[in-house]
Formats: C-alpha cells, structure tokens, sequence
C-alpha cells in the first residue's frame, strides 16, 4: 500500500512538471490582421473589394490585380461604410486600391476615354489627379497584431 501510493505521488509530480510550461504561457499574440475601413460611398449597392499590394513587386501597383499579395471584399455596405478584414499577413509595407463595385460586376467599371464610372480609392487617402498612384506614394507600414486603417472613397 506505501509502495502504491509513493508510485502514485511521483507520478502527481511528473505530471504536474510535464504540464507547467502550458499553464506559465502568457495570452496568445493577437492573430495578423489588417482592418480596412472604408466611408464616403454614395449608397449601399454592390461590394466594395480591394486588393492589398506587398514591396515584393511595386510596378504592379495599381492596376495589376492577379499580382496583388490579397484580394478581399466585403459582403455589405452599410451607412456609407464597410469594412474588409485581411488576415495571416506578415508585417512589412503594402499598398491598397479599393473600388466600389456598385453593379456587382466583380470589376472596376470605366467610361471608353479610362475615367471611373464607380467609385475608388487608395491607401494614404491619396487622390489622384491625372493618372493612377504609384506604390510608394500610397504604402504604410503594417507592423502585426490588429491594426486598422480608414480610406474614404472617391468618386
């Protein structure tokens, strides 16, 4: 019976050393997430999408979008505003474009002379005058963790 229960104490023992390190972890790290939130639409119709950009390939920006590092949308328009969410993202420099895609289409709606027909914006609240932005003007620095940022489209 001692013999039992000193078996019985050292396994206590181990299994409570074996378990500590699990118990002394500190809260998780907040996930990578990048929030985008976006105003100023002229109503709630369509989806507004945009595409994330990384400094791996900045020629591409803006008008390149199967090489954009992410695309998302969000489902809703609510009040003038949205918010789309990208998630997994390694911190480091990006760029955003966004447009409004009233019609539903799934594209950026122009006239035949190149000039918007929805409306659209970019990182930095940069307003074009005559041609598109390039990378550098619209980056920022995404440092982890949740971070938002806020974007106001054009029209």
């Amino acid at each position: 019976m001692l013999q039992h229960l000193k078996l019985l104490a050292i396994f206590a023992v181990l299994a409570m050393i074996a378990t500590a390190p699990v118990f002394a972890q500190g809260p998780a790290a907040p996930p990578n997430v990048l929030r985008v939130q976006l105003d100023g639409f002229r109503n709630n119709n369509g989806q507004p999408r945009c595409s994330l950009f990384s400094d791996s390939d900045p020629a591409a920006f803006p008008r390149n979008g199967n090489k954009a590092f992410k695309i998302a949308d969000a489902p809703t328009i609510r009040n003038a505003s949205a918010e789309i969410v990208f998630s997994g993202i390694a911190p480091g420099k990006y760029a955003l474009v966004c447009y409004h895609d009233e019609n539903s289409n799934g594209k950026f709606d122009e006239t035949v002379l190149g000039m918007p027909k929805e409306g659209y914006c970019f990182s930095n609240n940069i307003k074009p005058r005559f041609s598109a932005p390039v990378f550098g003007q619209c980056a920022f620095d995404y440092k982890g963790g949740d971070q938002a940022i806020s974007i106001t489209m054009i029209y």
